[in-house]
């Protein structure tokens, strides 16, 4: 089975509150801290505590696509087709890329690790069970099904960041809520769960950016197992800054440190905001907390001491010795954290502060200048992220249904195992969106028209491909 990789270069992006809850902390130590919280246009719907069918028809999507040809079919074997970017780089994986891993204490980085290689066993154990909502199938694969999701749900309580979310263990989530379910009575169905499938619920919502419903996902999963991680109460808390809501945000952040006292990483999300709120004094003590229980070579640890550079300036933010070392060991931080992964953490608003107010203007124009084009192209980013949620499409448009008939090695219209042609031959797969096989180019044109055209072209956006430019046609 083949390694899942992450290549999410997310860490490049330190814009850490806001969109740090946005990305609900993909990748906790390498976040920028700009916590400004835009509105959303979130659903706020009363909705199915059942949490077990994702049905996001609460939401109402514009699918109107114009048509164009569809001849994309070729053989080749199915590929999982991962959300949201997809395969990401997670920061540590630089770590293994560089050979520095034994060159760092960084107790997160050993985290990482472990849930990784937690979800690549389950994601193994995923890949073995076929894509399929069959009963027979089910039942035949039930231990399965129960181990893969829950080997799974256990690598995103370890580190949601080892833990990407693909077509096919969405498709698993489907079938690990049917095979329990399978035995409940008819009346106790409705609101049914397990610690499990609250988690493999939660970690859905998430990254599909359902921020209100992951909050009551949560707060259920809270509610009813008092052993569940301080990190659950940090990811709601990003659920909750997302939702602008930071006084629920701060006192799930509280929390967290409150259980785990060596938990760093909340002292310095509660600093950037209080730096924003103008808590200052508030902001001070929680980032020279993060400073002396967080670890040195992460990029939380040198936009601490930015934010420290800058909140110890004296009257008409003059410097100050104190402000000056802190720049000084600021910059230093960062050399290190160049040397381990390989470039130095990105610019942000605590970083260009701390630049405009220790560096003379020559020098810090460039970086200010920079900072300026950053934030017109994250307003672009958010604009667009706001117009459209990726996965609810996807999942909208039939990729989870119930109806799900055939397993990926089937023909996805009549659910035929060979080709029509020459049954000697693969079956054909959609070139375009690589979800679904065909036995024939005839199967392909009805499936097509009967409603893949939707769920294709958002398989493809997904990926990053551009679509309506068929055959040289420019789409509206």
């Amino acid at each position: 089975m083949a390694e899942v990789v992450h290549h999410d270069h997310s860490h490049h992006d330190h814009d850490h509150a806001h969109d740090h809850a946005h990305d609900h902390a993909h990748d906790h130590d390498h976040h920028d801290h700009d916590h400004s919280h835009h509105d959303h246009d979130h659903d706020h719907h009363d909705h199915d505590h059942s949490h077990h069918d994702h049905d996001h028809s609460h939401h109402d999507h514009d699918h109107s696509h114009h048509d164009h040809s569809h001849d994309h079919a070729e053989e080749s074997p199915y590929q999982d087709q991962f959300l949201q970017g997809g395969n990401r780089l997670i920061a540590y994986d630089l770590l293994i890329a560089n050979n520095k891993v034994s060159e760092t204490t960084d107790p997160d980085v050993a985290r990482y690790l472990e849930a990784k290689a937690e979800f690549q066993k389950g994601y193994n154990k995923c890949m073995e069970i076929p894509a399929t909502l069959d009963d027979d199938t089910l039942e035949i694969c039930r231990a399965k099904i129960i181990d893969a999701a829950e080997t799974m749900v256990h690598a995103w309580l370890i580190d949601d960041k080892a833990a990407p979310m693909s077509e096919r263990v969405l498709i698993l989530g489907q079938q690990y809520e049917k095979v329990l379910l399978k035995d409940v009575p008819a009346d106790q169905k409705d609101g049914f769960f397990i610690k499990e499938s609250l988690l493999f619920s939660a970690w859905i919502l998430l990254i599909g950016k359902q921020f209100a419903h992951c909050v009551t996902t949560l707060t259920l999963a809270l509610d009813n197992y008092v052993d569940l991680p301080a990190r659950i109460y940090f990811l709601r808390a990003t659920c909750y800054l997302s939702l602008s809501q930071i006084k629920e945000g701060l006192a799930d952040l509280q929390k967290a440190v409150s259980l785990d006292p060596a938990f760093a990483l909340p002292y310095s999300v509660m600093g950037t905001i209080q730096t924003r709120s103008g808590e200052r004094f508030n902001a001070s003590k929680n980032f020279r907390t993060y400073i002396e229980k967080g670890h040195p070579d992460t990029a939380d640890y040198s936009n601490a001491l930015y934010a420290l550079s800058v909140l110890t300036l004296g009257p008409s933010q003059k410097k100050t010795a104190e402000s000056a070392e802190f720049f000084g060991r600021a910059k230093e931080a960062e050399a290190r954290f160049e040397y381990l992964y390989g470039h130095i953490p990105a610019l942000n608003e605590v970083k260009r502060n701390a630049i405009v107010a220790h560096e003379q203007p020559e020098v810090s124009a460039p970086f200010v200048a920079k900072w300026n084009a950053q934030m017109r192209l994250q307003q672009q980013q958010r604009l667009q992220a706001e117009k459209e949620s990726r996965i609810e499409r996807l999942i909208q448009s039939g990729i989870l249904s119930k109806e799900l008939p055939t397993e990926k090695t089937a023909c996805a219209q009549c659910g035929a195992k060979q080709r029509k042609d020459d049954p000697a031959k693969a079956l054909m797969v959609c070139s375009a969106c690589k979800s679904v096989c065909y036995c024939s180019k005839d199967c392909q044109k009805v499936h097509y028209k009967a409603g893949h055209k939707r769920v294709c072209e958002e398989m493809r956006a997904i990926n990053g491909v551009v679509v309506g430019k068929e055959n040289g046609k420019k789409k509206n």
